[in-house]
């Protein structure tokens, strides 16, 4: 068993690393690293070269951490060159699984298997009319991927030996650090850049995946077009508002949109998080229900108008959402649809949220509201021992990255 296992998960706009090891009660975070990816969209200003050599540049900063240089990792892919596919077929001998499911993958996968990775996994067996049959997932994953992304690795220092495909990874982290009972159904939705990773786990063995075509990019979109924004500055009011609440401005331009006092500054971020009670009206003390008055009822007033403010700033975040997200819920409400009236799923049980897009604000209880589901965001680090890492980083930045680590942590477990 490996002493020390490395995910590293390269996205469209940054690349995260985790590094882990198991232990007696579970797994210990040794190290976390992330990097931009300077893209087109968001910096006009670089050249053609500089945006090439982007995704390079931001691996070889994260190898600047000696727990990831030189060391064997774990990388995965996604995109529309992935396939994941179920399978069914009768019971057979294993000795002939292999045969049996890649003549099932030439009839389902949609390109030339001779230009494929393919690997499967088997769930536990079924009984369908008093027959035993086999399920499982077969990828199949077009070679030219894997190998720009193992040149890629490779050329900034790593040593990549195990793939994986990013919505297992991200089952995998689940499954490992959560647990999922027999019964129940979790779907995991990672909002990246330009790919949701849609994970469904039913039980701890069985898991349906899908990657969608949209994510957090839309959401940059929405705040350009509704507020009047060019997409850089759309771009940095986003990352902005995960960390303090989008102003509800009815279409302001780009000048009401500074960051407060102390707030953002190029290359020196430093951001304010707002807790509960800053938006809470609070008018009374002890639940007694004593009228205020003096200067205690000019606070109240202050009070009140900041809860009303909060209001209309969680208006704004959802009018954003909507336009932004509308076409990724209804993808994954098809999908929940697709495995429930096939009888795969009896139902969805809960939602975890992770991606760097899943820290917008509200964006748990839009999609509670729009998938009829309890949806909660997900920090994958919160089972984990930090011990060894607090030390090192600012405070909450565990809290604030972990949502953003699962696919790479899925990858380091892998590894074990």
């Amino acid at each position: 068993m490996a002493t020390l296992a490395v995910g590293i998960d390269v996205g469209t706009s940054s690349v995260k690393a985790v590094a882990v090891k198991a232990s007696g009660s579970g797994y210990a975070l040794k190290s976390v690293g992330t990097a931009e990816i300077r893209r087109a969209e968001y910096n006009p200003e670089e050249s053609p070269q500089a945006l090439a050599e982007a995704p390079l540049r931001a691996l070889e900063r994260i190898t600047q951490d000696g727990a990831f240089a030189r060391k064997p990792c774990a990388f995965a892919v996604s995109g529309p060159r992935v396939a994941p596919r179920l399978f069914k077929f009768p019971s057979i001998p294993k000795s002939e699984v292999e045969q049996a499911v890649r003549f099932e993958a030439e009839q389902i996968i949609p390109f030339d298997l001779a230009q494929a990775a393919l690997d499967y996994v088997l769930f536990d067996e079924v009984m369908e009319e008093g027959k035993a049959q086999m399920e499982g997932l077969v990828v199949a994953v077009h070679k030219e991927e894997v190998d720009k992304r193992y040149v890629l690795l490779k050329s900034a220092g790593f040593d990549p030996v195990v793939l994986d495909i990013d919505t297992l990874a991200l089952a995998n982290a689940y499954i490992e650090t959560e647990g999922v009972g027999e019964r129940e159904t979790v779907a995991l939705i990672n909002i990246g850049a330009r790919f949701t990773n849609l994970a469904i786990t039913h039980g701890p063995r069985r898991v349906f995946v899908r990657d969608i075509a949209t994510g957090g990019d839309m959401l940059s979109r929405a705040v350009s077009e509704i507020y009047g924004l060019d997409l850089p500055m759309a771009e940095k009011r986003k990352k902005e508002a995960m960390y303090t609440p989008l102003e509800d401005l009815g279409g302001g331009g780009e000048e009401a949109f500074e960051a407060p006092s102390g707030g953002t500054e190029s290359g020196n971020e430093e951001y304010v998080l707002l807790d509960g009670d800053e938006t809470s009206m609070g008018l009374t003390a002890g639940g007694s229900n004593e009228t205020l008055t003096g200067e205690e009822d000019f606070e109240a007033s202050g009070q009140t108008q900041n809860a009303m403010g909060a209001a209309q700033k969680v208006t704004a975040n959802r009018a954003v959402l909507a336009d932004a997200l509308g076409d990724l819920v209804s993808e994954i409400q098809d999908t929940f649809k697709y495995y429930i009236n096939r009888r795969i799923i009896p139902r969805v049980d809960k939602v975890k949220l992770c991606g760097g897009t899943s820290k917008f604000p509200d964006i748990d209880e839009f999609f509670s509201s729009q998938l009829g589901v309890p949806a909660a965001l997900w920090n994958p680090f919160a089972r984990l021992d930090v011990s060894a890492v607090t030390k090192r980083f600012p405070a909450n930045f565990l809290d604030e990255m972990g949502p953003s680590m699962a696919v790479a942590l899925g990858l380091a477990m892998r590894s074990l």
